[in-house]
């Protein structure tokens, strides 16, 4: 019988391979040809699966949204919404092989919707979901007395991801990067604790 491959699977198996050449090599080393070395099938496979480098690209970046959710789904809920906040926070920083694959490729989409308006599209319809999605948060939070109520959840979700990206791209290039997480944690609860009441 023939073997029956399912494409769903393999799509994943070749876009993992691209995040493990990206956290190793960085993005310039990725090709077809790359890809296919290290996912283990042919070049010819990588291109049944995917007809351009750049749609591999989008499904790779749409992987590490799925793999930071998981990690996400794992944690410990204990302590109040800032704490966990903080806890989530961590998750997305480039902290292991994985993680920085993930915020190479983010940043790799970043820098070419700069200049590619169908890349912008793709970007700024992901960060309008995550902003979305941390403003829910932060009400809610606001509303349990966990977070500062005096501005808007919107612009304290704003603020909170320019933090994330920024503390991000520190810890990638940074010798110690374990040794920035206080730093991180500290500007969350300078930001967001919520001011002492009169």
């Amino acid at each position: 019988m023939p073997k029956i491959v399912d494409r769903a699977e393999r799509r994943r198996n070749i876009a993992g391979a691209l995040l493990r050449i990206v956290a190793r090599d960085g993005v310039e080393a990725v090709s077809v040809r790359s890809v296919a070395v290290e996912a283990g099938v042919s070049a010819g496979a990588v291109q049944k699966y995917f007809s351009t480098k750049e749609e591999l690209f989008r499904f790779a970046l749409d992987l590490t949204s799925e793999f930071l959710e998981q990690r996400w789904n794992t944690l410990d809920r204990s302590g109040n919404l800032l704490d966990l906040l903080s806890r989530l926070l961590i998750e997305a920083m480039p902290l292991d092989e994985q993680r920085r694959a993930e915020v190479i490729i983010v940043n790799a989409f970043t820098a070419r919707a700069a200049v590619l308006p169908s890349w912008a599209e793709f970007i700024r319809t992901g960060y309008e979901e995550l902003q979305e999605l941390t403003t829910q948060y932060l009400e809610k939070a606001q509303s349990e007395g966990h977070v500062r109520d005096d501005l808007a959840a919107s612009d304290l979700a704003d603020a909170v991801l320019a933090l994330t990206d920024g503390f991000a791209n520190r810890i990638l290039t940074s010798a110690d990067p374990a040794a920035l997480l206080p730093s991180l944690k500290t500007a969350i609860r300078t930001l967001l604790t919520p001011p002492p009441r009169n």
